[in-house]
């Protein structure tokens, strides 16, 4: 069957194909009842818009580029389904790319998007310093971009993520409050949210008078397999364990991928949680509660930081400043804490 098109179906009509055109994009200038009768007739006749002829009469292709360092994420999946929400709101589609925390991929991710004419990017950078000169260029030239969840990166834009030194803060005071005093803290090396949480989990170390210790402080590298990355973080956790005297008796763990991944660590290990080692993590997943134990966990609102990344990307793309004269903002929201078995010296 043949592609229907504005012109055949402003013919059969009766009507111009810019009458057609208007009624099917809900202009103002065309009455609710010419509105109803064109849809349902181009909805009868299965009649698809032309994108390419679309982007060059408005100069937009209502598309929204999402390059996220991994898709299977609890917390990036959570965040893709509300960008899709908040962007079809706007009647905007998504692109969706991942970069698997690989700077390559993440070049090849961008170019991809530009090709497919985007008009906007929404990004949580593989590491912190991840195309930085190439995305700049994109931003103040080709389509705005804007930086979400992975916040600590060197371009002026709009930055949408959780207050990461707070967070830290509270899940070290929440393990102290139980009395845990050797804290190991697993980061992720190089990306964007590492120094924040680090930082905050440190100074509630100090105002608890307790000394911090580097060899706690344990960095795993993303680029690594899963298979990789899990048989590094348990040779680290187990080195740690060697030596009774200096054991730790808490993790916490900084994103989501550690602190889901460590409770099965620690049950091939054989250690049993909490009584031996309490775990307070990132973790947005909605199973944390069926985990054995049940996981302590600091929980981001993917919700609000889809909307803000989607409105502040849309404030971009429609606006005729230039974007070097946008005074750019920096969103901190509130993380949240869900206590579990996981902390519970009582279960």
């Amino acid at each position: 069957m043949s592609k229907v098109t504005l012109k055949e179906l402003a013919k059969v009509l009766n009507m111009s194909v810019s009458t057609v055109s208007k009624a099917l994009n809900d202009s103002h200038e065309i009455s609710d009842a010419t509105k109803e009768i064109v849809k349902k007739f181009a909805k009868e006749r299965n009649y698809q818009p032309n994108p390419l002829a679309k982007y060059l009469k408005l100069g937009r292709s209502n598309s929204i580029g999402v390059i996220l360092p991994s898709i299977g994420n609890p917390f990036h999946g959570q965040v893709i389904e509300s960008l899709h929400n908040y962007a079809s709101l706007h009647n905007f589609n998504l692109i969706i790319m991942q970069s698997k925390d690989s700077e390559e991929i993440e070049t090849k991710a961008i170019q991809t998007l530009l090709n497919q004419g985007i008009d906007g990017i929404i990004i949580s950078p593989a590491h912190e310093t991840s195309n930085i000169e190439l995305l700049k260029k994109i931003h103040e030239s080709t389509c705005p971009v804007i930086i979400f969840d992975r916040i600590n990166y060197d371009l002026n834009t709009y930055k949408i993520g959780v207050n990461n030194f707070q967070s830290g803060l509270d899940a070290t005071a929440e393990l102290i409050k139980i009395g845990r005093r050797k804290i190991v803290i697993l980061c992720g090396k190089n990306i964007g949210v590492t120094k924040q949480r680090l930082a905050g989990y440190e100074v509630a170390l100090k105002r608890n008078g307790i000394e911090v210790n580097q060899d706690y402080i344990v960095y795993c590298n993303y680029n690594n397999s899963f298979e990789e990355f899990d048989h590094d973080l348990k040779e680290k956790i187990a080195a740690l364990m060697e030596d009774p005297s200096t054991a730790p008796d808490a993790i916490f763990g900084t994103t989501d991928t550690l602190t889901t991944r460590v409770l099965g660590i620690l049950a091939d290990l054989e250690i049993q949680v909490p009584s031996e080692l309490a775990v307070i993590g990132f973790a947005n997943t909605e199973i944390a509660n069926s985990l054995n134990p049940a996981l302590s966990t600091i929980r981001q609102p993917t919700a609000e930081i889809a909307a803000l990344s989607v409105e502040m990307l849309i404030k971009l793309i429609t606006t005729k400043k230039n974007r070097s004269q946008i005074d750019f903002q920096e969103f901190k929201l509130d993380s949240s804490i869900q206590l579990r078995k996981s902390t519970d010296i009582d279960s």
